[in-house]
């Protein structure tokens, strides 16, 4: 009998502390706490994804030669142009660099030419240098000298000078104020023209403004 009493006793002091404990502190009995198993170190861990590299649109260029030019250093031109060693065959790249080369004034004309090969192409830009201009001259008419021509070409601001780089678009307006210049002094019916010689390389013109009376007309 005091053996069941002892028993009775004790399942009614466990009903009062479960009764006692209060509902946040039962909810957070519950959660799982936190996990302290450390991830495998046998497991592989993924590779991230790394983005691949662009793919040649042509064949490699192998090597960059310039041909035509006397009087500026390769590693000048090099530096004009975009296109490297190890680079990609690229037909809009070429245009822009002989483009460029051109821009600089320093040549008439510019074409590029490739030569493929297994182990890559050669680009090569044939160059033609504008000649320096030694002399300008004046040949058929007495009434004008040199130094009023010179003078008229400043001040029309034509660039034809000793010892500066021809540039053959200003020919056509040498000879037009050459030709402005004779008229103001009486001349008609002449016409003016202009005379490049060239020697060289280093490539050098000398310049003769050419005046002669129209044929008459029949």
């Amino acid at each position: 009998m005091r053996s069941s009493t002892l028993v009775l006793a004790q399942l009614i002091g466990l009903c009062l502390l479960q009764a006692q404990t209060t509902p946040g502190q039962a909810a957070k009995a519950q959660e799982p706490a936190p996990s302290s198993i450390q991830r495998n170190p046998f497991v592989p861990i993924p590779e991230i994804p790394q983005s691949s590299p662009p793919k040649l649109s042509g064949p490699t260029i192998k090597a960059i030669e310039f041909r035509g030019a006397n009087r500026i250093l390769q590693s000048a031109l090099r530096a004009v142009v975009f296109t490297r060693v190890g680079d990609a065959y690229d037909v809009e790249a070429l245009q822009r660099d002989s483009q460029a080369l051109y821009n600089t004034r320093r040549f008439s004309h510019v074409v590029w030419e490739a030569e493929p090969g297994p182990a890559g192409a050669v680009v090569r830009f044939v160059l033609v240098e504008r000649p320096v201009i030694e002399s300008i001259g004046y040949q058929g008419d007495d009434t004008v000298t040199i130094q009023e021509i010179l003078e008229r070409f400043e001040q029309r601001k034509i660039g034809l000078r000793v010892e500066t780089l021809l540039d053959e678009h200003e020919l056509a307006r040498g000879a037009s104020a050459v030709q402005e210049l004779v008229a103001e002094r009486g001349r008609q019916n002449f016409t003016v023209t202009p005379l490049v010689e060239r020697i060289g390389p280093p490539s050098i013109a000398r310049i003769v403004f050419k005046v002669a009376e129209k044929p008459e007309k029949k």
